[in-house]
């Protein structure tokens, strides 16, 4: 989706592309070709279609010395923010974006009529609680609590159940069985030849028959029924000693049953537990005593208002999930013994915070980007880091974002397509550095560009050959071996800067008075590392790289790079310790074999030469699509900058012509 999104914005942001990079002056673009962009109104050179005007920033700049910085960002990494000064997750230096606008070309202009065509709606950032309403799925069960189990503390057989069926529901009082024990038999006949030896008043015989019969569980009814009849009844009627309902019958008629013996147990249900079900993820927010609220998913919706009465403390293994136990009361019997329920928590994490809509996040990876509006019709992106989730489909903003200011909330794909596209063209678009500076020995290698004003390529190669040798004893740990390439890595040294003068002035300079004799395997390779990082690199910059078999290659623990002449990791720098540490770089592409993908076509500069209309300057034969889009801003050709970005030595700013010509160094004449 987001794809399709991005490319429908490449052809209708078009004109919004050069309004970011050229905000000095008024450009011009055609609509069917928005790599076409010239300085004066005319005719699209490609289809003959009128060109249209491109609006210009027009936030102004002021000096930085009058400016305040809000924040500092990326240059690299669109979005990525900090508080402070510093280097960016690349490792380049973070630039300031100051009160009057923003330092480098990642915001968009856009006028008012455009954003009203994309539908582009912001809304304010906003501060409050941060209020997380949790979800769970919970199920009924009967409270503990309410559970009875009825049983007799005597022997006896079961003569007549009254309730002879599971599920009866019962009240304290109601009849429940007839039972005959022969031991509850003979202890009333005790009580009755006690009353009748020690008379009314009783004695001790009497009072201890008495409690027998207590301690039995016999009824104070049945008790003054025999003081009044004075004969022992041979069953005794069992009633129930709470309401409840029968959930469990292990009794029949005529079964003998043992003292403790379960015969029914009985469960109230005026009282329910409610158990749900809490992810790992949402326990940190569930505490004992949280209000919750149960609702029923049958029949007319009910909501149940009730508190965590405890949170168990294991996790099980099949669900990833932990109770919260939480007791209801059930007077008319709504919620029954396993029936699912919804359960709801509220928790309140923060009392302020900065709160962003949902819809104003864009979402890649582990990344999370807004678009910030501006004045003037601008839009920056800006990354964000988000904590929770709040109620409202708010989220909590903990760094990126401050209170008041708007963010795009409907139509931020259309920004952040065009936002890339912008970068993509503002790169392509960008000339080449004076110089192309190695990277030191303790940064990893970047990409390099191959350079055409190398005055001793054979010299180099000879040294790149010298470095070669020289890194294959190290391999071996053969300290003996390197010292025995020295002279020769030494004596290409010095044709290397006999033939090339300005070589004395760039990276490899540093070697000019010559290579020390190290004194052990140790110190050879610790000064081998950046000699062979400055080779490497100059061979990648001069594209000789598969000459004569040469092949760079880069370790990423000791961060320095070493020439090879053979395939397969052979680590100088650690040896036999960590031979195949590192990687080979720079390997020579071959060309792909012929598919049925769409691949785009060079660009013909003959072919478009012919198309244009009568009066336009000609274009070279051989030109690049960098070149001639920088033509069509009436801008030189990438390789025909003038200064220091034309010379191949770092700061004499000599042409490539001139030093191809023999011509002194500036140094020298300095």
């Amino acid at each position: 989706m987001n794809a399709s999104l991005r490319t429908v914005a490449f052809l209708t942001l078009g004109l919004f592309v050069a309004a970011a990079l050229f905000a000095a002056e008024q450009l011009y673009t055609c609509g069917m070709h928005p790599q076409i962009i010239k300085k004066e109104p005319g005719n699209c050179p490609v289809c003959g279609m009128k060109l249209t005007p491109i609006r210009a920033n027009s936030s102004g700049q002021t000096a930085a010395g009058e400016r305040k910085a809000k924040f500092y960002k990326s240059t690299m990494m669109a979005g990525e923010v900090s508080p402070k000064p510093g280097k960016d997750s690349m490792g380049m230096e973070m630039v300031p974006v100051y009160d009057g606008g923003d330092s480098t070309a990642t915001s968009i202009q856009i006028d008012a009529a455009t954003m009203q065509k994309m539908n582009l709606r912001t809304a304010p950032v906003g501060h409050g609680p941060v209020r997380r309403e949790i979800r769970a799925v919970g199920s009924v069960a009967y409270n503990e609590q309410g559970l009875r189990d009825i049983t007799t503390k005597y022997e006896g057989w079961l003569e007549k159940l009254l309730v002879n069926a599971t599920w009866a529901t019962v009240k304290a009082g109601d009849p429940l069985f007839e039972i005959y024990s022969p031991d509850l038999y003979n202890a009333q006949l005790n009580y009755l030849v006690a009353l009748r030896s020690e008379g009314e008043a009783g004695g001790t015989l009497t009072r201890a028959a008495l409690a027998r019969l207590q301690l039995f569980d016999v009824p104070a009814d049945v008790i003054a029924e025999l003081n009044r009849t004075r004969e022992a009844r041979r069953t005794i009627m069992f009633r129930a000693p709470a309401d409840g309902v029968v959930i469990e019958k292990m009794g029949v008629a005529g079964q003998m049953m043992k003292p403790g013996e379960r015969i029914y147990r009985l469960a109230d249900l005026s009282s329910v537990w409610v158990q749900a079900e809490i992810y790992e993820k949402d326990l940190p927010f569930i505490r004992v005593g949280a209000p919750a609220a149960v609702r029923t998913s049958y029949g007319p919706e009910r909501t149940f208002d009730g508190t965590v009465e405890l949170l168990l403390p294991q996790v099980q293994e099949q669900t990833r999930t932990a109770t919260a136990r939480i007791v209801l009361a059930n007077p008319d019997g709504v919620l029954r013994p396993g029936m699912f329920v919804e359960v709801r928590f509220g928790a309140q994490l923060a009392d302020d915070a900065v709160l962003v809509p949902d819809t104003a996040v864009l979402r890649s990876g582990e990344r999370n980007t807004v678009f910030v509006a501006l004045d003037g019709g601008a839009f920056e992106p800006r990354e964000v880091k988000l904590g929770a989730r709040s109620a409202g489909d708010v989220y909590q903003v903990l760094s990126g974002l401050s209170a008041g200011e708007r963010v795009v909330i409907s139509g931020q794909f259309m920004l952040d397509s065009e936002s890339q596209l912008r970068e993509a063209i503002q790169k392509m678009l960008k000339p080449p550095s004076a110089a192309a500076e190695p990277a030191p020995a303790s940064a990893p290698a970047a990409p390099m560009k191959k350079q055409s004003s190398v005055v001793a390529p054979d010299a180099l190669k000879s040294l790149a050959l010298a470095a070669a040798d020289a890194a294959s004893p190290l391999a071996r740990d053969d300290f003996a071996g390197y010292q025995v390439q020295l002279p020769a890595l030494r004596a290409a040294f010095a044709a290397l800067f006999a033939a090339d003068e300005h070589a004395a002035h760039g990276p490899l300079g540093a070697f000019k008075d010559g290579l020390a004799g190290p004194s052990d395997l140790k110190a050879a390779r610790l000064a081998f590392a950046p000699l062979s990082s400055a080779i490497a690199d100059a061979v990648r910059s001069a594209g000789l790289v598969g000459d004569a078999g040469l092949r760079v290659f880069e370790c990423p623990m000791a961060k320095a790079r070493w020439l090879q002449r053979e395939a397969g990791t052979k680590n100088p720098f650690y040896g036999t310790a960590m031979l195949t540490c590192g990687d080979e770089i720079d390997v020579a592409v071959t060309k792909p074999k012929k598919t049925g993908a769409l691949v785009a076509p060079p660009l013909d500069a003959r072919a478009m030469a012919a198309q244009l209309p009568p009066g336009h300057p000609p274009i070279g034969a051989a030109m690049t699509s960098q070149d001639f889009l920088r033509s069509q801003m009436g801008l030189a050709p990438a390789g025909s900058a003038a200064g220091a970005s034309d010379a191949s030595c770092g700061n004499c700013g000599m042409s490539a012509a001139a030093m191809a010509a023999g011509e002194p160094c500036a140094h020298d004449k300095k």
